[in-house]
């Protein structure tokens, strides 16, 4: 991922404890077993004339570190990480050493290796930034993302802006959809701090995410207005134009990004999705440059069938789809589009192979069981054509079903803005009769169901939801603050811990939490759970008033 420049900090010595020696001998054998398995590696790290000389005139750990500094200055890592880790061997007692020998060992893919030299670092040195975010991105890559993230924490409980730990976290948020503690993480009042680009691109996707599309667009223009050849930031905000119905805005962004970057093919690409889908007539001028350049890539070979059939040219629509399925088999659009196709020349054999290809590629849209009815009607095999149209029909229904839905609730949501909050419940009651089992409807209805003072229909709703998504947070959270004001803190302690697990980022949960358990006299859970919320918004008013109030109410010790 891309990161702003991080501003370093230089690291303080500190005595060694017991624990720590015992560390320290840990790091030693470490080392020992690096050095051996590196011995071949060895032979080719000498450096320059000058600092051999002073090598080995004093082989100090000074005179090892500023041989590893050259080495890393030429992105020779794996000559760094042998020097550093002679130079920590030799003054145990440096964090600086140990942090720049694990940094060696990440540098040069040794992700493991790198773990136990940062751990070192970041106990004998605190205060020091730098070890916490190396650890949290060798982590990342280590697909530990919950130890990530608790390094990337513990950077900014030390520097509350730091931008690679912003980066950090909020990518490792988004990517497990955690939208809720992304937009908790980087929605911070204006002028507050300056976005990096990745933390515009993060927060846009988790406005997105929520459906908050205006939130989206505003902070993407933003970013973009900062970081103007962002190309990732200009295809979200371009995308989510598109999904507001402002194709000609969205199309303006794309044309505007590939001004400025004439040859990056996903844009490009991603651009020709969007033309082709929205049946503009931009579509074929950039399907025909793009297969001008590369007639060889599936996904140009793909659109241009497409725009194709659109003209009635199957034949050559076929050949380019065969062309396109030789190079990548397993996009189900492409077998789908292929099956129509043959269909349409007469190939029924053919078209039936690709169609349940396709199918069996995850394709579950309505249309593909009806082509494959027909198909299968065609060859003869009536008792299967039979069942595809039982379950296109099936399909089609639920699909309906949704899209209805949808609409009510879109309608439902419009009333609660304008405070019509009987409308707003009749609305989402709607909704539900063709969507039942929409947990975020009834979250919705709950809400409407709450500002009308029907308790007892808010809770109702509520269990409904999270009984179809425990992980709704949001639900969890208000049937909490339900269990709060009827007295029962036991009940409200387990939708508030339901809550904060369902999104370890959810700050109003973890508030909730510790007033809960301060209100049951338990001080130290109490600002364990306060303790996390500031650790997530260590700004955030509510959570230090609270903290006032239980260091005012907890007996002294």
């Amino acid at each position: 991922m891309n990161s702003s420049q991080m501003k370093l900090r230089a690291a303080a010595s500190i005595k060694l404890t017991q624990i720590g020696a015992l560390l320290v001998a840990h790091i030693m054998a470490a080392s020992v077993l690096w050095l051996l398995a590196s011995t071949s590696a060895i032979a080719s790290c000498e450096g320059p004339p000058a600092l051999r000389a002073a090598l080995r005139a004093k082989p100090s750990a000074q005179a090892y570190a500023d041989l590893g500094n050259w080495f890393a200055d030429q992105k020779q890592f794996e000559c760094a990480a042998n020097s550093f880790a002679s130079a920590a061997g030799q003054k145990p007692d440096s964090a600086s050493y140990a942090y720049l020998w694990g940094l060696s060992l990440s540098s040069d893919g040794h992700y493991e290796e790198a773990l136990a030299p940062l751990q070192q670092a970041a106990k004998l040195d605190p205060s020091d930034v730098r070890p916490h975010l190396a650890l949290g991105a060798v982590l990342h890559r280590l697909k530990r993302i919950a130890d990530a993230e608790t390094e990337w924490r513990t950077a900014l409980a030390i520097d509350a802006g730091n931008p690679p730990a912003l980066d950090g976290l909020s990518q490792d948020l988004v990517d497990h959809r955690d939208y809720a503690g992304a937009i908790a993480l980087l929605d911070k009042p204006a002028g507050r701090r300056e976005r990096t680009s990745l933390q515009s691109l993060n927060l846009g996707i988790a406005f997105a995410g929520t459906v908050r599309l205006d939130d989206a667009v505003r902070v993407l223009r933003e970013g973009l207005n900062t970081s103007p050849d962002s190309l990732p930031i200009a295809n979200e905000l371009a995308v989510v134009l598109m999904l507001q119905g402002r194709d000609d805005e969205g199309y303006a962004v794309f044309e505007l990004a590939l001004q400025k970057h004439p040859d990056d093919l996903p844009t490009q690409l991603l651009y020709l999705h969007t033309l082709v889908q929205s049946h503009s007539e931009k579509a074929p001028a950039l399907a025909h440059k793009l297969l001008d350049r590369y007639p060889d890539n599936w996904e140009v070979l793909y659109l241009n069938a497409v725009l194709e059939i659109g003209e009635g040219e199957t034949q050559q629509a076929r050949t380019r789809l065969e062309r396109s399925i030789a190079l990548n088999p397993e996009y189900s659009d492409s077998q789908k589009a292929l099956g129509n196709v043959l269909s349409q020349l007469g190939d029924l054999t053919g078209a039936k192979a690709h169609l349940e290809r396709a199918i069996a590629l995850g394709d579950n849209a309505p249309e593909i069981q009806y082509m494959l009815a027909k198909v299968l009607q065609g060859l003869g095999d009536s008792a299967q054509a039979r069942e595809r149209l039982q379950t296109y029909q099936r399909l089609n229904d639920a699909q309906k079903d949704k899209t209805q839905a949808a609409g009510k609730a879109e309608s439902g949501d419009q009333a609660m803005v304008a405070g019509q909050f009987a409308e707003a419940v009749s609305l989402y009651r709607d909704a539900l009769v063709s969507d039942p089992d929409q947990p975020l409807i009834l979250y919705k209805m709950a809400k409407a169901l709450d500002k009308l003072k029907d308790i007892a229909g808010e809770r109702s709703e509520l269990l409904r939801a999270i009984q179809l998504d425990p992980n709704l947070a949001e639900a969890q959270n208000q049937l909490g603050y339900l269990a709060v004001r009827e007295g029962d803190s036991g009940q409200a302690e387990t939708y508030f811990r339901g809550a904060v697990k369902a999104s370890p980022s959810y700050v109003v949960a973890w508030i909730n939490l510790a007033a809960t358990l301060a209100s049951e006299a338990r001080w130290q859970d109490a600002k364990q759970a306060l303790d996390r919320a500031l650790e997530i918004d260590p700004d955030n008013a509510e959570a230090r008033q609270l903290g006032l109030a239980i260091a005012d109410a907890r007996p002294a010790t």
